[in-house]
């Protein structure tokens, strides 16, 4: 991992991640030592390892299946298929400095707006939804890959580290807030890939918005300062139940870490015709 992208990880990340670790191995140390007091303890571990033989299985079958309904469905990038945006990709994989790019795919999301970054046996993804590739620009779009990539960088989807912490999810709002701090690290590493970092701003801002006609008008100050008008109470317990931070907190931790360009956009156009 590169300094630039160790120096973007929140550091709620690190303090929540260590509880879940410590949480977690104590649980499995627990089950551990519940198996060798057994009185028979090669019958215990036979049955151990085929309960968890069989878990292997499974799931290895289920990222297959998954696998062949992406092949199936949704539009794989590369050199002969949307090579621009494959060349981003690519880009951005190599500065952050995996060896080889996640696996990535456009998929028709009706409308919805996403992107997400997954890990199925040992391959690496990254799915973009199509209102997403066509709502946002390509310095966007840079961002929105960045912090996907990220996500695979940063080791938030490896599978044996998942495991260990998988327990701690019996602790109410601990894993929820370790993603909210894993979602911050992933945004400040796709706004350090960016020569304007305010596009950063605006990527996110879009996922509010999502209509292309407004992409180059929004105010990314006007934005956050709706974090003034947010009930306390509410806006509390709505976010320490959720995996995500709400956008306006999201850009508004970026603007603390990027300088922010406080030229104003450009006034809707009075043209009855609208945009293309």
């Amino acid at each position: 991992m590169s300094p630039h992208v160790s120096a973007c990880i929140h550091p709620k990340e690190k303090r929540y991640g260590a509880a879940l670790t410590i949480i977690g191995c104590t649980f499995w140390l627990v089950i551990i030592l519940s198996i060798l007091v057994q009185k028979n303890v090669v019958a215990a571990l036979i049955l151990v390892a085929i309960y968890g033989a069989l878990l292997w299985v499974m799931m290895k079958f289920f990222s297959a299946l998954f696998r062949a309904w992406m092949l199936g469905n949704m539009v794989a990038l590369s050199e002969r298929q949307f090579p621009e945006l494959h060349a981003i990709f690519a880009e951005v994989s190599q500065n952050l400095g995996l060896k080889a790019a996640p696996e990535a795919f456009v998929y028709n999301s009706h409308g919805a707006m996403n992107a997400l970054s997954l890990r199925l046996s040992r391959g690496r993804y990254v799915l973009l939804t199509s209102a997403l590739v066509e709502a946002e620009d390509n310095a966007q779009l840079r961002f929105v890959i960045g912090h996907e990539i990220a996500h695979h960088v940063l080791g938030h989807l490896n599978p044996l580290k998942q495991l260990i912490r998988y327990p701690a999810v019996i602790v109410p709002f601990l894993y929820p807030a370790y993603s909210r701090a894993r979602e911050y690290s992933c945004d400040a590493v796709g706004a350090s890939l960016l020569e304007n970092e305010n596009e950063a701003f605006t990527a996110l801002q879009m996922l509010a918005c999502g209509a292309k006609r407004l992409n180059h008008k929004m105010n990314p100050i006007a934005f956050v300062a709706q974090e003034q008008r947010m009930l306390g109470f509410a806006g509390f317990c709505r976010e320490i139940c959720l995996s995500h931070p709400r956008l306006t907190l999201r850009v508004k931790r970026l603007m603390t870490i990027y300088p922010v360009n406080t030229t104003m956009p450009k006034p809707l156009s009075t043209n009855t015709q609208g945009e293309a």
